[in-house]
Parts: C-alpha cells; sequence; structure tokens
C-alpha cells in the first residue's frame, strides 16, 4: 500500500511543480509599471538577494559540520537526510524570496493602473495581484515539504526492527534508522529555519526601527520617504525576514509534525505491521490533501472580480482549504483504518479523523482569535490608538502588553483543550496528528501572512516613487490588511508548535520507554526550572541583537541627515551602507543565537540525563508559549494602532490636525516596542522549542547510555 502511496504522491508533486512553475512565470510576465518603480524594485531585489547570499554563506559550512556529526554519532547516512532538509528548506525560502521581490511593484503597478477605478474594483485586482505571488510563498513551503518527507521515506525504508549504527561505534545506543533520519530530515529544517528567522528578522528589524526612530519621529518623513537612508534596507529586510524567514518558520513547523507522527507510529505499532503502514499512509495522505485544497482556495481567492476587504478574499481561501483537509482526514480515515485490529488506547478507525479535524479547527480559530486582538478596526487597535493621544508613549506601550497578555489565555485555552483531547481520543499517536491537522494545509497561512510584507513594499515603492495619493489609498489598505494576516500566520505557528512540542515530549518520553514525567521528582523540577531559564536567555539575547543594530541604524541615518542635501532630497542618500549594517549585524549574531537551544538540548541530555531534559522541554514549551503570544499579538497591535492614525482613522487627529504629530510620534515609539516583540522574538521562539524537541528525540538513545551525573 505504501508504495502505491508514495506513487501517487510524486504524481500529483510533479503536477504542482508544473503549476508553480506556470503560476511564477504569470507573476513575472506582468507590468512593473513606470521606469522609477521597476528601478526600484531591482534595488530591493538586490539587497534582498544579497543578505541571502551572505547568510548561506555562513549556513552551508555550519550545517555540513553538523551533517557529518550526526553521520558521526547518530546513525551514518541520518547527515545525508539533514542536508535533504536543509536543500528543501533553501529551494522554499529561494523561490518565495524571489516572488515577492517580483510581486510588490507589480502590484503597485495595479493600483496605478487602476486608480481611477472604483474603490473596490481597484482594490480587488491589487489583491488579486499581491496574491498570485504571495500563494507561491505558501505552495512552495509545503510542496517541498512533502517532497523531502516521502523521498526520506523511500530511501530509509520503514522497518521500526531495523538497527542502525553511527560511524563510531556507540555500543549501548541502540538506534532505528528510520526514526534517526527522519529526525535529522527534520532538524535540517529547523536549523535553517533559524538561521534564517533570526538573521532575517534582526536584519528587517535593526532597518525599520532604525529608520522610524530618525525619520518618522525627528524628521516626521512619512514611513517609506526616500530622503530616509534606511528605507531601502527596510524594504528589502521585508523580504528577507518577513518572506523568506516566515517561510521557513512555518515550513519548519509543518516538517515537524509528519516527523513526529511518523516516529510517534514507530514507536506505538512496531509489532503490528498493518497498522504501521496505515498510520504512514495517513500522514502522507493528509498533508497533500491539505496542500491540493489550499491551492483550490488560493487559486480561488486570487481571482475574485470585486472586493473591498482583502481579509474576506483570505478568509474564504483558507475555509476552502480547511474543508478540503476535512474531506480528505475523512475518507483516508475510513479507507485505512476500517478493519484494522486497533489497541484500546487508538479508538476506532474515525479516531485519526477526530484528531485532525481538532487540530484543523484550532488552527483557523487561533488564526480569528489573533485577528481579533490585531486588526486595524478591532477594539484593541481602538484604545492603543487612543492611549496614543497628547504622546502618552508609556500608556500606548502598556495597552499594547496588556491586549497581549489577555490574548494568550484565549489561545493557552485553545491549546490546552486541543491537546488533552486529541491525546484521550487516539492517543499520541492522536496528540501527533492533531498538529499535523493544524499544519496540514499550512500553504494558506503562509500565503496569508506573505501578502502582509509584499503589501508593505508595494506601499514603500508607491511613496518612494511619488505616485498620487489614491495608489497610495489603494495600496495602505492592503497593508493594514496585510498585519492582520501577518499577525494571524504567526499566532498559527506558534500554537501549532505548542501542539508539535507537546507531541514530541511525549514521543520523546517513548523513546525511551518511559510513561510520564513525575514532576514532584527534584530532577525533572530541575530541568523544568532550567528549560523557564533558557528560554528567557533565548529571547532577550534575540532582542538585545535587534536593538544593538537599531541603534547602529538609528546612528547612520541621523549622521546622513547632517547633510543638508540628502535632509532636502537634492542628494540621494547611502543606502547601501544601511544594508551593510543590517546585513553584517544579522549574519554575525545568528550563530550566537542558534547555539543556545543545540548547546543547551546537548549538556542537559548528557549531564543529567533524559528525565531531566524532558523537564526541560517541558519549561521550554509552557515558557515559550506565553512569551511568544504576547509578543506577538501586542506588537502586531502596536503596530496596527499606528496605521490607524497613517489611515486617517482616528477622529480629529487626521494628518495635519493639531495634535497629530504628537499622538503619531507616540504611536510610532509604540512599534518600534513592538517590531522586535514580533518580528524577532516571537517568530523564533517555537523554532527553538522544535530545535530541541528533534534534538532530544534523535540523541535520547545517547543520553541513556552516557548519562554524566544522575540526580
Amino acid at each position: 500500500m505504501l508504495a502505491n502511496v508514495y506513487r501517487i504522491t510524486l504524481a500529483i508533486l510533479f503536477l504542482v511543480a508544473i503549476y508553480l512553475i506556470r503560476s511564477y512565470r504569470v507573476v513575472k510576465a506582468m507590468d512593473e509599471g513606470t521606469a522609477e518603480m521597476s528601478h526600484l524594485a531591482r534595488r530591493i531585489r538586490s539587497g534582498a538577494e544579497t543578505f541571502e547570499k551572505t547568510a548561506y554563506k555562513r549556513i552551508v559550512p555550519v550545517s555540513c559540520i553538523i551533517a557529518f556529526i550526526v553521520c558521526l554519532i547518530i546513525e551514518r547516512y541520518a547527515g545525508l537526510f539533514f542536508l535533504i532538509g536543509m536543500v528543501c528548506t533553501t529551494i522554499a525560502v529561494v523561490v518565495g524570496m524571489s516572488i515577492g521581490t517580483y510581486t510588490n511593484v507589480r502590484a503597485t503597478a495595479t493600483a496605478y493602473k487602476n486608480m481611477n477605478e472604483p474603490l473596490n474594483v481597484a482594490g480587488a485586482r491589487t489583491v488579486n495581484t499581491t496574491l498570485k505571488g504571495s500563494k507561491i510563498c505558501g505552495e512552495i513551503v509545503q510542496w517541498s515539504g512533502i517532497l523531502g518527507f516521502v523521498i526520506t521515506l523511500i530511501i530509509s525504508g520503514t522497518d521500526p526492527h531495523a538497527v542502525g549504527s553511527s560511524i563510531i561505534p556507540m555500543q549501548k545506543a541502540i538506534v532505528i534508522p528510520v526514526a534517526a533520519r527522519a529526525t535529522a530530515y527534520g532538524l535540517g529544517w529547523s536549523i535553517v529555519a533559524m538561521f534564517c528567522r533570526v538573521a532575517g528578522g534582526i536584519f528587517t528589524k535593526a532597518a525599520d526601527i532604525g529608520a522610524d526612530l530618525i525619520g518618522k519621529t525627528i524628521m516626521h518623513f512619512d514611513e517609506d520617504d526616500p530622503r530616509n537612508p534606511a528605507v531601502l534596507a527596510d524594504l528589502s529586510g521585508d523580504n528577507v525576514g518577513d518572506i523568506a524567514g516566515n517561510q521557513a518558520d512555518l515550513g519548519e513547523s509543518f516538517n515537524a509534525t509528519p516527523v513526529t507522527a511518523l516516529v510517534a507510529a514507530i514507536n506505538l505499532f512496531g509489532n503490528n505491521p498493518a497498522l504501521l503502514e496505515a498510520s504512514i499512509a495517513f500522514i502522507i495522505i493528509l498533508a497533500l490533501g491539505g496542500l491540493i485544497s489550499s491551492i483550490i482556495g488560493l487559486h480561488f481567492a486570487s481571482n475574485v472580480k470585486k472586493s473591498e476587504d482583502p481579509e474576506r478574499q483570505l478568509n474564504i481561501s483558507m475555509w476552502i482549504a480547511v474543508a478540503g483537509a476535512l474531506l480528505t482526514s475523512f475518507i483516508a480515515s475510513r479507507r485505512l483504518f476500517s478493519g484494522l485490529d486497533l489497541p484500546t488506547e487508538f479508538g476506532s478507525w474515525i479516531s485519526p479523523f477526530i484528531a485532525s479535524a481538532i487540530g484543523i479547527v484550532s488552527g483557523a480559530s487561533v488564526g480569528f482569535i489573533a485577528n481579533y486582538f490585531t486588526d486595524v478596526k478591532s477594539k484593541w487597535a481602538i484604545r492603543v490608538a487612543d492611549m496614543a493621544k497628547g504622546g502618552k508613549t508609556g500608556l500606548c506601550i502598556s495597552m499594547a502588553i496588556i491586549a497581549g497578555l489577555i490574548s494568550c489565555f484565549w489561545e493557552i485555552i485553545i491549546v490546552a483543550i486541543c491537546s488533552v483531547t486529541s491525546y484521550r481520543i487516539g492517543g499520541l499517536y492522536g496528540l501527533a496528528v492533531m498538529a499535523l491537522g493544524m499544519f496540514s494545509f499550512i500553504a494558506q497561512p503562509i500565503s496569508a501572512d506573505a501578502f502582509g510584507p509584499i503589501s508593505d513594499n508595494a506601499g514603500g515603492i508607491a511613496e518612494a516613487c511619488n505616485l498620487p495619493p489614491i495608489v497610495r489609498k489603494i495600496l495602505a489598505i492592503n497593508d493594514a490588511s496585510g498585519n492582520s494576516t501577518a499577525a494571524m500566520g504567526k499566532g498559527y505557528a506558534i500554537v501549532g508548535a505548542a501542539s508539535v512540542v507537546f507531541a514530541q515530549i511525549n514521543t520523546y518520553l517513548k523513546s525511551y520507554g518511559a510513561t510520564g514525567l513525575d514532576i514532584s521528582r527534584p530532577n525533572v523540577l530541575f530541568g523544568l526550572i532550567l528549560g523557564i531559564g533558557v528560554m528567557a536567555l533565548f529571547c532577550g539575547n534575540l532582542g538585545l541583537y535587534t536593538i544593538f543594530g537599531a541603534d547602529k541604524m538609528a546612528k547612520e541615518v541621523e549622521k546622513q541627515f547632517e547633510d543638508e542635501d540628502v535632509k532636502t532630497g537634492r542628494k540621494l542618500p547611502d543606502s547601501d551602507k544601511c544594508i551593510r549594517i543590517s546585513t553584517e549585524n544579522g549574519i554575525s549574531r545568528m550563530v550566537q543565537a542558534v547555539s543556545i537551544p543545540v548547546f543547551a538540548t546537548i549538556a542537559i541530555g548528557f549531564l543529567f540525563g533524559p528525565e531531566t531534559l524532558g523537564g526541560t522541554l517541558v519549561g521550554v514549551n509552557g515558557a515559550g508559549l506565553l512569551i511568544a503570544i504576547l509578543m506577538s499579538n501586542a506588537g502586531g497591535l502596536a503596530d496596527n494602532a499606528k496605521k490607524r492614525y497613517e489611515a486617517n482613522l482616528v477622529v480629529g487627529y487626521e494628518q495635519g490636525t493639531e495634535g497629530y504629530t504628537a499622538a503619531h510620534d507616540s504611536a510610532t515609539h509604540t512599534d518600534t516596542v513592538g517590531d522586535w516583540m514580533k518580528d524577532v522574538t516571537a517568530v523564533c521562539v517555537d523554532i527553538c522549542e522544535k530545535i530541541m524537541g528533534m534534538l532530544a528525540i534523535m540523541l535520547v538513545p545517547l543520553f541513556v547510555a552516557y548519562q554524566i551525573i544522575p540526580l
């Protein structure tokens, strides 16, 4: 049966590849607008590509070293699958960033060409152009993830009783080849995703904060005024951090789910070949069905003729994707598990469907909760914006953080209820399938998230090229909606990652024969407290790296504005120097950031053993869930509160009125606090959690065999 599933999957992936190539060419064939717009777009693309090439000069050597070490001490071929994961991530990142830099100017050109049309018609056409590019960002991630996972299974086989060996014999440790190789494949995605997220996030937010602090609050220029030397770095950074980084992040989350489900199935059903085969087939079919339904939904959404609300189009695509994933899950569950001898904890044939449905519905619910707290028209955005009146920056920041904290409760409740319910329904496999269900249509959330930075870039191009105000108005609607869709994507990644890590923790325990963690035991409690500390250290350092870069950027902008010709626009600023500052800061810090979760997992595992490390994983996940939701929603809310002023949505405080400057400056300062929170720290937390989970599962035989300090 699995052989047939492999063949059908590869055939469908081949057809999807043709569709993606055609979609890419359709976008590139669109009009770029004026020569000035085209020139600016090329400069943005060049800045993004320069950063990506520089980053990979560091990523490739480090990845090769990690792959060699994995072959040396884990399983002699596992390092090759680590590299397959790295290559799949790279394909997704490069294609996504590339199409983002082509779509931005075409969205601007569409708004420019249709500026004399009714607003809903012009808006719909602009949204369609943006979606035609952003949908490729999501679809290529899920496509490459499924391809790499299936290739890993085809080459490795699925024999749960095979015993692998490392290049250096580790006689005490017993390793199952397929589990080691699949985990290494997932770790390849995780490591590259962390590099891309950290370096890209620091790049874009250092430029963004530096540009805003001087250009907006001191010089009182518009956001993307071409006189500001950091603007080009900011626009390039949108593609680096918010498109490529987010693709790597959500792609890594997606790939962690089938790997975790696979290892769970091997541990649980290794002595039941028919059930093991069915459980592996279900994983592949659910992921493939989610990809197909996402493609259908996004294709429909990108061809709507009239719309006054971009979010409505994106929501339609989500519900189509949800419906398709649910249908796929039901059919696969019935066909694969009916008539099999199922263990008591598995439930019945419908258990995998119910577990995946819980994940699918919870994923959508989390997205809408994030949207409720961050949307530009929400009551929370109104409250935060109101606090900025009169320049009350402290109150404005406080209100954004308060809203972020309150939002944590609702999203965490969803994770708790769904995790417990799915475990009760289908055991450990049900928990893993619930996480897979949440990410089964990941192409749609990634596409919705990429919609934001592409729209932001489009608005920046319009402003930098001095296009008519109506063009900027059309694009501003998309940009504000893009902030909300980005917040939904971040919330989706954060909460989905928590579900994945819960499944990873249980899979990890099963891997060394434990039935649970007893928190009353000193070594487990010690590990839990260590985990909270590790997460605090990781998040604090990310913020520190970003603020150092932002300060350096602000000083450079301030220095260039000392030239009166630059300040008045008679002379072009040295934007390339700002790009170099962001690039050097982001690249130099990424290895330091990645080393924290890697070193912590290895050190705690070997020093104190697998049980203490289990407590650490719980502490990391619990602290990370709170920090990530808080920072993501508070940051997104701060950004949209600022945009309420820029879009003239605050009555009596429209641009040009008395009091606007003080209120807008206050909202901008709040946004600069939210920038590093939502686009650097929050988005890296889930990758940190999954790197530690993947490493723990892969290295647990060594931790059992070679524990140094018994507690």
